[in-house]
């Protein structure tokens, strides 16, 4: 059987996916990331008025007639007072985020002015710009303006700007998402570590890149080597209105391994669309659905699962919230290493982005092992080395920072 390229199997799977139907009115101080699932829309104008963006006089313009005038001060305007009014040949002290005066076009910086005995000497009007240090009315947000669109991601900055317009509440996706992790070889961190097994790393992995991804309704279960009990967990995890799940997402039990019963139980209880990849870590990634549920299917190495998560399940699951932008743009870098043999799969680097001879450059772990962690750890990114490339030192390759993975 070939093997399908990168490229087509992330087009097949975000051809495939479909808005997801769980959908929550949240508080906004419960935002945790998650992807908006209705358009927010402005209830104010942000700023509500023109205000100062410094410290310093409001003033009109036109009394900038001659270099070195002074003009008495009668009025004060300190952030949330109201903003009073100015008459012709006065000015007002003025703080940064106060109303600007009726009558008042122009802020001058403090600096710029002369401020004594209640008057203020003004500088020469060609040295000051018509209505400068003015934050207008509307200038961030409008009236009935939509201001976050569907498929957006709640980030910090997003839910201020949320908040500055008014809004308290949003309605988000919030799928429940299922990890299953398979192996009799696996036991939990905190048992008495036993002959022939290992702890499961992969759980608690992909349960924090969800997370941090924005999808914070995990639950999840491990399976043993055995067909009949993975079948039944399948079938109760299904059943189960409260917790049926709305993706699903396996480590383990998808090569071709006489104890990977997971794949052969899918393709009975399932629909398998795609099996094997061009990828390098994650060769053995299986994507199906199951009653209607997506499944992938993760290898069981863990920094394989890190891989595939990151570039194929992430973007189909921001797809199924409705993001149009499922990947960032990739740095283009020169590589500070060589890979003299062609591969016949794309190769996903565990790598660093460092500064040498002051320029950047990628810096890749010695050990590329699938089954290895602490390399993920001690790399800040992947550069991806295409299908049959041999890589030579200063050769520039596509680098993709794990945050802006992540963050999307």
């Amino acid at each position: 059987m070939s093997l399908m390229p990168v490229e087509d199997a992330l087009a097949r799977l975000l051809d495939s996916a479909a808005p997801f139907a769980r959908v929550q009115e949240i508080a906004l101080n419960q935002a945790r990331g998650q992807y908006l699932a209705q358009d927010v829309v402005s209830r104010v104008d942000v700023p509500a008025f023109d205000n100062a963006a410094v410290d310093g006089v409001a003033l009109r313009y036109a009394d900038l007639d001659e270099p070195g005038l002074t003009l008495p001060m009668p009025l004060r305007v300190a952030a949330g007072d109201p903003p009073g009014t100015l008459m012709p040949g006065q000015v007002a002290r003025i703080f940064t985020g106060a109303p600007v005066p009726a009558g008042a076009d122009t802020v001058l910086m403090q600096e710029d002015c002369e401020i004594a005995d209640g008057r203020v000497r003004l500088p020469a009007q060609a040295s000051v710009s018509d209505g400068q240090n003015i934050r207008p009315a509307g200038q961030d947000a409008r009236l009935d303006e939509v201001v976050m669109r569907a498929g957006q991601r709640l980030t910090p900055q997003a839910a201020g700007l949320i908040a500055s317009v008014g809004v308290s509440r949003v309605r988000v996706y919030a799928p429940r998402v299922l990890v299953l992790t398979s192996g009799d070889e696996l036991q939990a961190p905190d048992e008495t570590p036993l002959p022939g097994k290992i702890y499961d790393s992969n759980g608690p992995q992909l349960e924090q890149l969800l997370i941090q991804s924005g999808f914070a309704e995990v639950r999840r279960e491990h399976l043993p080597d055995d067909p009949a009990i993975i079948h039944a967990s399948l079938t109760r995890a299904l059943t189960d209105p409260q917790q049926r799940p709305d993706v699903i997402i396996s480590t383990g039990g998808v090569s071709v391994g006489e104890e990977d019963h997971l794949r052969a139980v899918l393709e009975q209880q399932g629909k398998l669309d795609f099996w094997r990849l061009a990828i390098k870590p994650g060769k053995p990634f299986t994507y199906g659905s199951v009653d209607g549920i997506p499944f992938f299917g993760l290898p069981g190495n863990p920094s394989a699962v890190l891989v595939c998560y990151l570039m194929l399940v992430l973007p189909t699951l921001r797809r199924c919230c409705g993001a149009e932008k499922v990947l960032p743009e990739p740095f283009l870098l020169p590589a500070d290493f060589s890979v003299k043999k062609a591969g016949k799969r794309q190769e996903y680097l565990r790598v660093r982005c460092v500064q040498k001879d002051g320029n950047l450059v990628l810096e890749k772990h010695p050990n590329q092992s699938s089954g290895m962690l602490s390399s993920a750890v001690w790399a800040d990114g992947l550069a991806v080395v295409p299908v049959g490339e041999v890589v030579k030192d200063g050769y520039s390759l596509d680098y993709f920072p794990f945050s802006a993975l992540i963050d999307g």
